[in-house]
């Protein structure tokens, strides 16, 4: 599937898009995405790729390339997302390039090639990652050239289990201090018990470095404790299942002197914990045709150490979902501060014709508060005794904090058997855009122009 995509803005001039989706085989596929745009106010270009492949090899080996870079650092501040509602990047899980609407906060890009091979008990892996940064020069940026890790799957004798993972990284850094990290990590489980189970963590960690520029070696050895007891309770109604489980942790990792150990990433900071984690989750299944599903968890943590504010945030997670309605809540409270941090939710109404949308985002480490409302009628539409094959969207997009339209999004799309076309109207505060684009099955989709 190939797409070609002209864009003019008043600001800036003429942009240019290429999106080609390919699949060779059922082990072979893979997306590549170009942009490119002038600038006018600076004089410079600004372009874009994102590109990924999956390949799958004989002997269980299997493997993917994903590329994500931009020309310049403040791509995304001033551009925005511009692959976003493209035909693949846009359904791909969102772990893969991050939210469209959340690419302007990343802190740097990141570009993977990753080799594997599958075992029965476990896997062994290379992996080749760049990292770009979004802030500043890259020359400081940790690079992953090459790591080679081997995990050992959970491995079960009666009420013992064990695990393992080794991973060895080579850092390499234009400026800086790099080198080669090791490190290791198996643990060890005890499990035991039906109506109540607790379930007992032993694991050690060691982490070596050998260090250039200068060169010198430091290790650190570190070992944590976990204890979990989880108890499950399950009643049958004519017409559901009703399932609570509450569950009670405690985790402890003793300190550790780390001011000599170098900063790379998560890893080579562990801090003291104490802490004992509650939790209580609620779910309900429908026996009946509605296909009801229900779920409700409240989760948080207390810190044993000696620490201004011991509760971390109060998290909860809010399911509820049927052949009419799915409604969906996560959010974070901060009791200390009695301020809510985070709220994620949304709820649809869904009919055989038509849906209804609306959604609320809130994130206050980056001033986010924005509602959305989406609305589509299916195809096909039927008018007076005629069935036409289009299909009606629209979405928008309200900025609380600003008090106005962030983004206003209208589609229509046509579609036979082999050939359909679709006409879209994107505006926002200062620019707007109609996208013409026709689709030939198995020829691919192709945009006639825009606005």
């Amino acid at each position: 599937m190939l797409q070609l995509a002209m864009h003019y803005y008043d600001k800036k001039g003429m942009g240019e898009g290429l999106d080609y989706r390919y699949i060779f085989n059922p082990g072979s596929d893979g997306e590549l995405w170009l942009y490119h745009v002038k600038d006018k106010q600076p004089y410079r270009s600004l372009a874009e790729i994102k590109s990924y492949h999956n390949q799958k090899f004989p002997y269980d080996i299997s493997g993917y390339l994903k590329l994500h870079a931009v020309l310049e650092p403040d791509y995304y501040e001033t551009m925005d997302s511009t692959s976003y509602n493209r035909f693949g990047l846009s359904s791909w899980d969102s772990t893969r390039f991050g939210h469209a609407s959340e690419e302007r906060l990343q802190k740097y890009l990141e570009s993977d090639m990753h080799v594997s091979k599958q075992y029965d008990s476990g896997r062994i892996y290379l992996l080749a990652q760049g990292r770009q940064s979004l802030e500043e020069s890259s020359a400081g940026i940790p690079q992953s050239l090459p790591e080679i890790g081997f995990i050992l799957n959970t491995q079960s004798i009666k009420y013992f289990s064990y695990n393992l993972y080794f991973k060895g990284v080579n850092f390499w850094k234009e400026t800086g201090q790099d080198g080669m990290r090791y490190d290791l990590n198996p643990n060890l489980f005890f499990s035991y018990g039906r109506l109540f189970n607790i379930t007992q963590k032993v694991g050690i960690r060691e982490t070596a470095y050998f260090l250039d520029e200068p060169a010198e070696y430091d290790d650190r050895f570190i070992y944590d404790l976990d204890t979990t007891l989880t108890t499950k309770l399950i009643k049958k109604y004519p017409s559901l299942i009703h399932i609570i489980e509450p569950s009670l942790e405690y985790t402890y990792i003793p300190y550790v002197e780390q001011d000599e150990v170098p900063f790379f990433d998560s890893t080579d900071f562990i801090p003291k914990t104490s802490k004992i984690t509650y939790a209580l989750a609620n779910r309900v299944s429908g026996l009946g045709p509605n296909k009801l599903e229900t779920r409700f968890r409240l989760s948080q943590s207390y810190s044993l150490l000696n620490t201004k504010d011991p509760f971390t945030p109060l998290l909860a997670e809010a399911t509820i979902s049927d052949d009419t309605l799915d409604l969906s809540v996560n959010a974070s409270y901060d009791i200390d501060n009695s301020i809510l941090n985070d709220l994620i939710g949304s709820a649809k109404l869904k009919g055989r014709k038509a849906f209804v949308e609306v959604g609320k985002s809130l994130r206050r480490s980056t001033d986010l508060d924005q509602y959305t409302v989406e609305a589509g009628i299916y195809r096909p539409l039927d008018l007076i005794k005629m069935s036409i094959p289009l299909e009606l969207r629209g979405k928008i997009w309200y900025d609380a904090n600003s008090g106005r339209l962030q983004e206003l999004n209208v589609t229509s799309s046509y579609k036979k058997q082999c050939w359909g076309y679709s006409v879209t109207y994107d505006q926002r505060p200062d620019e707007y855009q109609i996208i013409f684009a026709v689709e030939f099955t198995g020829l691919g989709t192709f945009s006639l122009g825009r606005i």
